[in-house]
């Protein structure tokens, strides 16, 4: 009976520290074909009670081409989750809370005029942009965050020709009911609404007329 109740131990120890294991690996993978770049996260801890993930020290990595090693990073990430909705087209996430993060901006001149930035946001404003055409899905998963609250956010913004590295407190924010869907706030806008807060606290008249032109202000 001993060596049952030990065995029994055991395999539950071993199941929760495999699906956590699982679990946070299907999660950087997941998360790094949306965003489409290389995501590290040193740790996610798992509350299944309480249904809240923590990632701890997360960075979204820059392309090679850019000074800085990241675009974003952050110390910890609280996400709270509907576990019931996860099996359904819309997930709901209670809320999304950022501590200590850093957004690192960086702008390259081109040919003709042209900016590029490190968010790849700058080449989606010219005209000759033709976004990816993706396969059709038979079902659309969706996503509702209720509450994203950022705090002590921090900007570092860096051009090519100047070897100068700028940084920028931002204001704390809180946003609702923040989606994929055109019905409720889409998250490019809680992105905009970052850049107009980042624009009207830099002192550089110069790098402002560059903001202003990249991302059409």
């Amino acid at each position: 009976m001993k060596k049952i109740i030990i065995i029994s131990i055991l395999s539950i120890l071993i199941f929760f520290f495999l699906s956590k294991t699982i679990f946070s690996r299907l999660f950087i993978i997941s998360f790094s074909k949306w965003l489409e770049r290389d995501l590290l996260i040193k740790k996610i801890d798992i509350n299944y009670s309480n249904q809240e993930i923590i990632l701890n020290y997360v960075e979204i990595l820059n392309d090679n081409e850019f000074f800085y090693k990241n675009v974003f990073e952050a110390d910890k990430i609280k996400i709270k989750y509907n576990f019931k909705s996860l099996f359904t087209n819309l997930v709901q996430i209670d809320y999304v809370i950022l501590k200590n993060a850093k957004l690192y901006l960086e702008f390259h001149d081109k040919k003709d005029n042209i900016v590029d930035d490190n968010v790849g946001l700058a080449k989606k404003n010219n005209s000759n942009y033709k976004p990816k055409v993706y396969p059709k899905k038979k079902k659309d998963k969706n996503f509702l965050i209720f509450e994203t609250e950022l705090k002590n956010l921090k900007a570092f913004i860096k051009t090519v020709n100047n070897k100068k590295k700028m940084e920028v407190d931002l204001s704390d924010m809180i946003f609702y009911k923040v989606s994929n869907k055109p019905e409720f706030q889409h998250f490019k806008e809680v992105f905009k609404i970052i850049l107009n807060d980042l624009f009207f606290k830099i002192p550089d008249q110069d790098l402002k007329n560059l903001i202003k032109k990249t991302y059409n202000f």
